[in-house]
């Protein structure tokens, strides 16, 4: 029976685990333990080919009717994502966009990348 199992692929989409841990004292709920979800990875992923065949696709495209607002996996509303500013051990500074889903815990997450100075 070991011998039928294949390697698991494991995606891990979350900063840090220094980031992650630090979420806990911004008052995110369980941040070791939640689904963390980079905004970009979540807004651009794509529907599929199956996508093409629904109603609800091509009643976008040819209605004037804004797009729906995007929802979390659970069908909440999308969190809002406050700017936060870490400074690690080392002085150097990393800031992210967080928000956290009110309904499942999910962090939805983005880097902020600032332009060094030259």
């Amino acid at each position: 029976m070991p011998g039928q199992l294949g390697p698991i692929s494991i995606e891990c989409d979350a900063p840090s685990y220094s980031i992650v841990q630090a979420c806990e004292r911004l008052g995110m709920e369980n941040p070791e333990d939640v689904r963390w979800c980079r905004m970009t990875h979540f807004l651009n992923a794509n529907t599929g080919w199956r996508g093409l065949f629904n109603r609800d696709t091509w009643k976008l495209l040819w209605e004037t009717k804004a797009m729906p607002a995007r929802t979390c996996f659970c069908g909440q509303q999308l969190p809002r994502l406050m700017a936060y500013t870490f400074t690690m051990s080392t002085g150097k500074e990393l800031s992210y966009c967080l928000g956290q889903c009110i309904k499942c815990h999910t962090i939805f997450w983005e880097e902020v990348r600032v332009p060094q100075e030259a």
